[in-house]
């Protein structure tokens, strides 16, 4: 039986007043899921897809100083490796404690830090990094802070969706943000650093300091966050905002919260009998997914090249990578609304990746390998979208930004080791045929894990109510 905390004296069991108050006690995620969609929701998604822009442009952009700094600061083809892996490193460690801090603090705080710090670190590499060690010093530091974002991006989001279109909601605002200001980092570059230099591209990244300060002002904290902590005035105004239809409602109810029974912030939570094989499967899918991703997009251009395609095509292929990848979010996202198992969703996006990697290895023509890429971006690449709010829904919320942000900073370890680990099979085989291979299986083995995964067990919950 759930044990309940209240916000109020109490009073006899006999008292009309707590009779009236039991019958308008309402459930803040139920309120929150059986939302429709109105300005506050599009308000917040908006903020979030610009942090999330800024998180995406500042990851990529090292890529497109390489031509500039390579000569001056004397680099080698494995110090270009070292320059580039050093801001992923920072991100996955930045990833992997986000959560504690989020859980722990709230949402907001940390997504207003992370902002405010790697704005600052972006001025300071574009004003003294003067050579590869101060470059990757300085980078690392960016990353860490980089990584704080989307964790918290990601669970912020998913504590504001309305059930019914969770899904397709999260994953709009994400691919806006994220894979638009990945995706624009070389747009940006192209048209500043031939006249400016490459210093330009932190100097652009030096805005977030001012949207940041936007945030300051406008960011509200997560409604779930504020309801674990019995935050009830902070609460009933925002549940106003997200429901303007029940502001006479909400002016004489109470508000209950279901606690999940973990504690906040914890690790252990997330490998105790009643997450470990989800959390376990989730890290192992992640890191394979994104192993799979990266190492498809990082190589692609320069397998095409070999096979023939001129330079300007094969950029091309890996833009449309990119952007099919969005497509295949949504797809996926929609279907998962419908079905309401994400889980299904995931498993048929895998096996149709692993078949779009087999399409890759074998075509012979443009016309196949068009084809082969549109469905890699959509099932390779996409999935991850649907895989990152799968995550997000599986915790409760005491060690939710815990769970995604853990999740996110492991699974990038796996992004890290993609375009090595297909280097090494190329130089090794003598060709891309065993590396597709590999990727396909990868997926394979991701989807596989995910299914044998045993269903959460349902938490014995206490109720906070106000």
């Amino acid at each position: 039986m759930a044990a309940e905390f209240t916000g109020q004296p109490p009073t006899s069991a006999g008292d009309n007043a707590a009779g009236d108050t039991a019958a308008r006690a309402l459930d803040v995620r139920l309120e929150i899921e059986e939302a429709p969609m109105v300005a506050f929701h599009i308000k917040v998604g908006v903020m979030i897809a610009l942090i999330l822009f800024f998180d995406g442009y500042d990851l990529y952009n090292a890529a497109y100083i390489v031509h500039y700094v390579t000569g001056p600061w004397g680099l080698s083809p494995s110090k270009i490796g070292l320059m580039l892996s050093s801001g992923l490193a920072g991100f996955a460690l930045g990833s992997a404690v986000s959560g504690l801090f989020g859980d722990r603090f709230g949402r907001r705080k940390v997504l207003l830090f992370g902002c405010w710090a790697s704005g600052c670190m972006s001025l300071a590499i574009a004003v003294g990094a003067s050579g590869l060690v101060s470059f990757i010093a300085m980078r690392v530091v960016m990353g860490l802070a980089l990584g704080l974002l989307m964790p918290q991006a990601v669970t912020f989001i998913n504590e504001i969706a309305p059930k019914r279109l969770s899904n397709v909601f999260t994953i709009c605002f994400f691919s806006i943000g994220w894979l638009g200001g990945a995706s624009s980092a070389g747009l940006i570059a192209a048209r500043l650093t031939p006249m400016y230099g490459w210093q330009s591209l932190y100097y652009v990244g030096g805005i977030a300091l001012a949207f940041a300060l936007v945030l300051q002002l406008l960011l509200p904290e997560s409604v779930h966050f504020l309801a674990s902590r019995a935050r009830w005035p902070e609460v009933k105004a925002l549940m106003i905002k997200i429901r303007p239809d029940r502001v006479r409602v909400y002016q004489t109810a109470q508000f209950t919260f279901a606690n999940g029974g973990a504690n906040a912030g914890s690790i252990g939570e997330l490998l105790s009998s009643q997450y470990r094989s989800k959390t376990l499967s989730f890290w192992a899918a992640g890191a394979l997914s994104l192993f799979a991703s990266y190492g498809l997009s990082g190589w692609l251009p320069t397998i095409l090249l070999a096979r023939g395609e001129n330079l300007s095509t094969s950029f091309a292929y890996g833009s449309l990578l990119s952007a099919t990848s969005v497509v295949g979010g949504l797809i996926g996202g929609w279907f998962a609304d419908r079905a309401g198992d994400r889980r299904r969703v995931l498993w048929v996006s895998w096996i149709l990746g692993a078949t779009a990697i087999a399409i890759l290895a074998l075509a012979a023509n443009s016309s196949i390998t068009f084809i082969g890429i549109v469905t890699a971006g959509a099932f390779v690449i996409g999935p991850q979208l649907v895989l990152n709010n799968l995550v997000a829904s599986t915790y409760p919320t005491e060690i939710r930004s815990t769970g995604v942000g853990v999740f996110l900073g492991l699974a990038r370890f796996g992004a890290m080791l993609g375009p090595a680990v297909a280097g090494v099979l190329q130089q090794w085989s003598g060709g891309p045929g065993i590396m597709f291979v590999v990727i396909g299986a990868a997926l394979l083995l991701a989807a596989t894990l995910l299914f044998l995964a045993a269903p959460a067990k349902k938490a014995m919950a206490a109720s906070f109510v106000h």
